[in-house]
């Protein structure tokens, strides 16, 4: 039996762990051939390996999202080796400027009273905005471009988060970068819409990744850090990763513009 994107080939940026990796393996479980764009190499390299020695076809590329070099290398790459392109993910993200590197002194979880707006430098907001909100933007329209050029149609799915509704002292460029992904997917969605590219994007809730294991690591003991999702419960990365593959798949296809949560109900209360 076929799977819903075979023959299909897709990007998956931030595949290299947590999310994307996640969507990456099930992209290709279904059958689509899957470029992965991370800066980490070491993760990316691990999951075009898994998915290479499953049968599957994959790629590998070290890709800075907010280097519009890079997005531009990784799409025409993909659309060279495989033939195409049919699907951009963007799942790539920081929470704070120094995520990457891993800087403790600077994690917003750990010394909030550092990541207040009062403290922060503006250096730290630019940052998170070239990765979060330039980044996609980058990634979504090199995708659109290719799409364009090769006379079919397409899928763009962007990450947003629940940090896009939910203001925060210590998140503001977080979630300043999460709402402008939603109205991003917005406007392109009604510019691609007419060469057939549906532009959806998913806003995650808290999910186990490495992103949320900082979040555990700063939590005091006692009390429940979850008690506000009415599912009492976080969700695994594959669980984002079914929705992503429902805004790829035909099965959605009467759907863009649309931000779907995957928060286990956080927005509705």
């Amino acid at each position: 039996m076929a799977g819903e994107l075979e023959g299909k080939v897709s990007i998956v940026t931030g595949g290299g762990s947590g999310m994307g990796r996640s969507t990456a393996l099930m992209f290709a479980r279904e059958g689509s051939a899957v470029a992965i764009a991370d800066v980490n190499d070491e993760g990316g390299e691990q999951v075009a390996a898994q998915i290479e020695d499953s049968g599957g076809n994959a790629l590998f590329m070290h890709t800075d999202v907010s280097s519009e070099q890079d997005v531009l290398n990784v799409v025409a790459e993909t659309a060279a080796k495989f033939g195409r392109l049919d699907s951009m993910v963007t799942a790539a993200g920081i929470s704070y400027a120094r995520y990457v590197e891993g800087d403790d002194e600077t994690d917003p979880f750990l010394h909030p009273e550092l990541a207040t707006n009062l403290n922060k430098p503006t250096e730290a907001w630019q940052k998170v905005i070239d990765v979060n909100l330039t980044g996609v933007m980058l990634c979504a329209r090199e995708a659109a471009r290719q799409m364009v050029n090769e006379g079919h149609g397409g899928t763009i799915v962007n990450f947003a988060s629940i940090n896009a509704y939910n203001p925060s002292p210590i998140l503001t460029d977080y979630s300043v970068s999460k709402a402008g992904v939603v109205m991003l997917t917005r406007c392109f969605a009604v510019e691609f819409g007419p060469h057939g590219i549906r532009v959806n994007a998913v806003a995650p809730g808290p999910i186990e990744t490495p992103m949320l294991a900082r979040v555990h690591r700063a939590q005091v003991s006692g009390g429940d850090p979850w008690g506000n999702v009415p599912l009492q419960r976080t969700a695994q990365p594959e669980e984002v990763a079914e929705a992503v593959l429902f805004l790829t798949s035909d099965r959605s296809s009467y759907v863009t513009g649309k931000t779907l949560g995957v928060d286990g109900g956080i927005s509705t209360v």
